[in-house]
């Protein structure tokens, strides 16, 4: 089902938009975020900590597979599987555990996992770009 259905402007537009999503996020969600390099993936994960009152700066997870973030309303775990062949391989870095705590909200980029048990919504975030600012927002619920 079809959350929301929308056009960023600018990447600021696209925080601005996960901002007020964000804020409707509970314990043990988790966001699955889609779309091209450079469409604004980790742009709308920083929206999301914005909602949830995150004082740090998100960068992308890229090299790191993924970042926690404390001190908000809820703690804040930001993946990137871009670089992570498989579930297999997900599994053996430890962050499964994360992911399935049920204990913050989970952003997940480039998702190559399918063993979601944390008891939240799973939401599916697509972005796709226009043009050089503007992207196309989808947001749907599983």
């Amino acid at each position: 089902m079809t959350l929301i259905d929308t056009v960023s402007k600018s990447p600021k537009d696209t925080a601005l938009i996960a901002a007020a999503f964000g804020a409707d996020l509970k314990k043990g969600d988790i966001v699955l975020l889609d779309g091209l390099l450079g469409a604004g993936k980790t742009h709308f994960v920083k929206g999301i900590a914005e909602a949830l009152r995150i004082p740090d700066i998100i960068t992308s997870p890229t090299f790191t597979i993924m970042n926690v973030y404390y001190g908000g309303a809820l703690p804040l775990f930001h993946l990137d599987m871009y670089r992570v062949a498989d579930a297999d391989e997900l599994f053996e870095t430890g962050v499964e555990d994360f992911i399935n705590s049920g204990e913050g909200i989970t952003a997940i980029e480039w998702n190559k996992y399918d063993g979601f048990i944390g008891g939240g919504r799973v939401f599916r975030v697509g972005i796709e770009r226009i043009d050089d600012e503007r992207r196309k927002i989808s947001i749907s619920i599983d």
